[in-house]
């Protein structure tokens, strides 16, 4: 029997679409939990990955299936490899979500400590900067991705700001060593996040306008 490949893929677009919803709700949650030092939100991230592993597994098979059956070429055969590809980073992005609770179910239960501004700045940047990426996936919008990659440095600022408070502060408080480590961990995490999202903006690129921009400058 035929596959209906326009079909197949408007209902694959609208899976990715609900996966990211769910991922950016994950990233929402662990925001609030690292802003709030708060143990029951965090663990409610780890609760919430082994769903978005699931949907991202379906996504792909429904992928694979297409690539064997549907014989997709041009933009189709693009529609497909996108989808595949940014399935596989809202994984990702889900999985490092779940680490980020992880550290901070470890912080809450260490002695009170003040961390940088820059690891809550941090968060929210990260979160935004996924939500812009999510949005031009939604709108097929590539001038927005071309901002989403931009708006990535602001991330990477961001984390070489906490590199240099682990630097300058830890050093004169002991009582920094092992919070920091796990904030160390956290900024690590939001800083991977925020470049799977600009990947995912190279993606709808990609699906737009038929080009790679991977190796280019943003």
């Amino acid at each position: 029997m035929p596959i209906d490949l326009e079909s197949n893929l408007k209902t694959l677009r609208s899976k990715l679409l609900v996966l990211g919803g769910k991922v950016e709700r994950q990233l929402a949650i662990v925001t609030d939990a690292v802003v709030n030092g708060d143990a029951n939100l965090a663990r409610t991230v780890k609760k919430g990955d082994a769903d978005i592993d699931n949907d991202d597994l379906l996504i792909e098979e429904a992928c694979i299936r297409l690539l064997a059956l549907g014989a997709p070429v041009a933009s189709d055969l693009r529609r497909v490899l996108t989808i595949m590809r940014i399935s596989g980073e809202l994984e990702r992005i889900g999985d490092l979500a779940k680490g980020i609770s992880k550290r901070v179910i470890r912080l809450c239960d260490m002695p009170v400590v003040t961390v940088p501004n820059a690891i809550v700045d941090m968060c929210y940047a990260t979160r935004d900067i996924y939500r812009d990426a999510l949005a031009t996936l939604a709108e097929s919008d590539a001038e927005k991705a071309r901002a989403v990659r931009i708006n990535d440095d602001e991330v990477d600022d961001l984390n070489k700001a906490v590199l240099r408070w682990a630097r300058e502060d830890v050093p004169l408080d002991p009582q920094l060593v092992r919070p920091a480590i796990e904030v160390l961990a956290i900024s690590q995490r939001l800083e991977r996040i925020g470049d799977l999202s600009s990947a995912m903006a190279e993606q709808v690129i990609y699906l737009v306008e038929g080009r790679s921009v991977r190796h280019t400058p943003s």
